[in-house]
Formats: C-alpha cells, structure tokens, sequence
C-alpha cells in the first residue's frame, strides 16, 4: 500500500532499459531530469563517475536527489580516450605476443565472446604496464596523450598530477603510488579496476595471467614481464573458487573460456600462479616450528626474505611478481591520524594486515627494488569505508578503469 504522505520518487520508467550490448564500447546512456525524473538518451557513452553523500536532505522531490552528489573519475575517462585510439590503431607498439592475445580475445566469431568491460580492463592495464609506465610511449606512434607522459611520471612518484577534473570536494588526486607508512619501503605500484558484481572479474584476471605468462614465455631472460602471479583474496571459501586461475587446475578458465591460442598454450605451463587469502600474511610467531608451537624455540622475527619464502614457496625465485587483489576494497591503509580510523576491529585488522603482508613482499630483494612488480585491485565497489579515517565513499586514487 502506498504511503500518502511519502511522495513518490520523480523516475519514469522506460520502455527500453537496456540500450547498448555488452560485445560493444557503449554508445548512449539513459539521463533523468532532476525536477520531473523524465528520462532522455543522452546521445554518448556515460562518463566514469563516483557518487558521494552530501548533508543535504529534504522533502520535495527535486531534493530527493541532492542527497548524492556525483563526480568523474578524471585519470579513468582520459585513459579510455587513449586506450580508444590506441586499440583503433591495432595495439601499435605493443609487443606481438601481447598483440596476437589482444585479436584472440577480440574476435568477434569466438564461440564464447567476452564482454566489452572485460577487454577494457584489459586493454587499459596492459597498455599501461608494457608501454606507457615503461617508457615506452614512443612504440605507439603518437605524439599527444590524453595523460601525458609528465603525469605518468607524477602518478608513479605518487605526486599530484594536474588534472583540473580533480574533485576539489573530496581533495581527490589520482596516483599510481600507494606509499607505505615507513617512507624506507618502496611504494606499491598500484592500479585498480572498478568492475560490477557478475561482470567477470575473474576472467580479467586469467587474461592477464596470460598476458604475462606469454610474454615471460616467449622472452625468459627478460625483467619487463612477471613470470610468477600471487592472488589474494578476502577468505577461503573466494580463495577455492580461485584455484580455476591455476593453469594446471582441471577446470581452468584459460581452457573454459579459450583465453590462449594453440600456439602459446605450451608457455601457460612456465608460468606460476598462487592463490591464497589475507590471514597467511599475518606474521608467523617466533616459537613456531612446522604445524606446532614450542616454548623453547625462538626463530626471531621473520625478515622480509623468509616471509616472502613462507607466502610465495618457489614463487620467491621469480621475484618480480604479480599481484592480483580480488575484492580488493578490503586493502586499504588507514589514515596518517589513527585516532581518526574508528572501522570495525575486524576490517581494520584484514585491511592493514593485507597491505602491510604486501609490503612486506615488495621490500623482499632489498637494496631498495620492489618484490611486486604491479599491484591490481578489483572490485565493484574500490572506495574507502566509512571509519577507515578517509571521506567515506571517497574512490582509491589508483582506479584506471570503471
């Protein structure tokens, strides 16, 4: 029964909700007027944006709305418009094995299509971890960037780049850099795919297994590559349904969803992939011994190179790895004023626990060079919690794609 004294919400309903495919870039977009909730096309694709909550309340309608505000994701539509190009000039500059998965994965005759946001994240990572944060701008032929190659240095020294759509409310500023408390540990080179629940997070993530296992493969004495991956994840009944990113798992997707071409297929077998959740970064106590405990042992505490063996196994000899984080909102660190952080004591412990495991990793050679190579979340929702000491809702400032 309807409330007479609820008014009812200004949205009109559309004939035709659904108006652009998932095998292709969006076109259009549905937009509502704010005072009457009439809905129009809006004729282009929809930028990507955050919404946040405001103070403002109230009864009428039109103010029913105001109760979220909505900002762009400045760094993720300026890296679509170059990845745009980029994949319309054929991947010019990538290198050919990176090229021959990219058209595998693109062909439009492929007996089980992949959606068009899952070749983006791709798309969008692979071009900046094997050309633009390489150096390697020159290999695509252009001369103009979107995000210039001045930002790409700023994002990756964790320095504010200059991006006017930057939103002043919040004091967002996008960076590739997630600088640990300690300024003496290198930072986590970091980036983020913002991706819907049920969009396939986890087929984005064997497609860059691919993409570095084939490369690794095909050049072994070559750093530019991870030959090792190590996913992590929030507990143990996502880390099961993980072991589908094994390549020697039985039910693997890179064979469900044909991720490799015959010809590369060999090289899967190189490659080493770990899967394995949060609690194991948790430092090990100093009087363990194998399963057990034992009053009268005492290892000291684990340095950097025995945890990273403990964590990674024979991974630990493939150093640089890569990392893949799903759910990787629960990853954050709390803000520099602890007494500003009043989450939960639970997600607070997985949050810090986590980054701080992969810090650890990362300052695993030593002299300085980092363990992790390049650092991915994904998730549906890459914002910080409320209590976290952030804004609330506030997005990870290490978000390329959405």
């Amino acid at each position: 029964m309807t409330d007479p004294k609820q008014p009812d919400l200004p949205i009109q309903p559309v004939d035709k909700p659904i108006i652009c495919s998932p095998w292709e870039e969006p076109r259009d977009h549905w937009v509502y007027d704010r005072q009457t909730g009439a809905a129009s096309h809006a004729g282009m694709r929809r930028p990507a944006s955050y919404w946040y909550r405001t103070e403002r309340t109230g009864s009428t309608q039109g103010e029913m709305f105001a109760e979220e505000e909505r900002d762009d994701l400045p760094l993720v539509n300026r890296l679509r418009a170059d990845v745009k190009r980029w994949r319309e000039a054929d991947y010019r500059g990538a290198s050919t094995v990176t090229r021959d998965l990219l058209h595998h994965w693109t062909r439009a005759d492929r007996p089980r299509r992949l959606f068009f946001c899952q070749r983006e994240a791709v798309e969008t990572l692979i071009y900046l971890a094997e050309l633009r944060l390489a150096g390697k701008s020159s290999r695509t032929g252009f001369r103009n960037f979107e995000v210039t190659d001045d930002q790409i240095c700023q994002l990756l020294a964790g320095a504010n780049p200059r991006f006017p759509e930057a939103t002043p409310n919040t004091d967002f500023f996008p960076t590739l850099a997630d600088q640990p408390a300690d300024p003496t540990l290198p930072p986590l080179r970091r980036m983020a795919c913002k991706m819907a629940t049920g969009s396939g997070k986890t087929v984005v993530m064997a497609m860059l297994i691919v993409w570095a296992c084939c490369n690794r493969g095909v050049n072994r004495a070559s750093r530019d590559y991870p030959s090792a991956v190590l996913v992590c994840c929030p507990n143990l009944t996502v880390r099961d349904r993980l072991q589908v990113l094994r390549p020697e798992a039985p039910d693997n997707y890179y064979a469900a969803f044909d991720l490799v071409p015959l010809k590369y297929r060999p090289l899967m077998q190189q490659g080493k992939v770990r899967v394995t959740n949060w609690h194991g970064f948790q430092p090990e106590s100093e009087h363990k011994e194998g399963d057990k405990t034992y009053a009268v042992v005492n290892k000291g505490l684990e340095t950097p190179e025995t945890f990273a063996r403990r964590i990674l196994g024979d991974l630990a000899d493939r150093l640089p790895i890569l990392v893949l984080n799903d759910e990787g909102h629960h990853c954050w660190r709390p803000a520099p004023d602890p007494a500003a952080a009043e989450v939960a004591e639970d997600e607070l412990q997985e949050a810090t626990v986590w980054v701080e495991g992969l810090d650890r990793l990362n300052s695993a050679l030593g002299q300085g060079q980092p363990g992790i190579q390049l650092c991915i979340d994904l998730s549906a929702t890459p914002f910080y919690l409320k209590g976290s000491g952030h804004p609330e809702g506030r997005p990870f400032p290490w978000i390329v794609s959405d």
